[in-house]
């Protein structure tokens, strides 16, 4: 008897759907009809569902996170470039050679050069404590921005 790994059920299943759909989006009874003809109980179902929208929702807010990220080290970038070109023509004018300014220009650039490193290693412990802190700050941004909602419509009420 021929056996699959659950990678490869994944893949045929995926396939097989692919076939029954031609393309089209289902309907969530229509997804949980197919999960039942496959023996699978509605509570399983209903917690894969609620588990899948939980991972498209860190997901989604991965892709805003690198958006940030990238938007951040470009800037950085172009802060970097400005000021050691300044930094490094101020050194040849005054000196004819560079020397003090190729420090900052070093460890500064070290510096970017990390924080690249970080950006673009997704599955490291520092991009995920990096993720982990931007979401607290977005969360709390959040909240601010609904309480200072709340307290601007009942000041307004209130004055009114």
């Amino acid at each position: 008897m021929e056996t699959y790994s659950e990678e490869q059920v994944d893949q045929i299943l995926r396939y097989a759907l692919a076939k029954r759909t031609n393309g089209q989006n289902l309907t969530k009874q229509q997804v949980y009809e197919i999960a039942s003809d496959m023996g699978i109980s509605e509570a399983d179902f209903l917690a894969s569902v609620q588990e899948w929208q939980s991972t498209q929702a860190v997901c989604k807010e991965q892709v805003e996170f690198d958006k940030y990220k990238r938007k951040s080290l470009k800037s950085n970038v172009l802060k970097y470039a400005i000021v050691n070109s300044f930094l490094v023509a101020l050194n040849l004018f005054t000196s004819g050679r560079i020397g003090w300014a190729i420090y900052p220009l070093l460890f500064w650039g070290l510096g970017i050069a990390l924080d690249s490193w970080v950006i673009y290693q997704s599955e490291s412990e520092e991009y995920e404590k990096q993720f982990q802190k931007w979401l607290r700050k977005q969360k709390r941004d959040q909240l601010t921005a609904q309480i200072t909602g709340k307290l601007t419509t009942s000041l307004e009420e209130w004055l009114k």
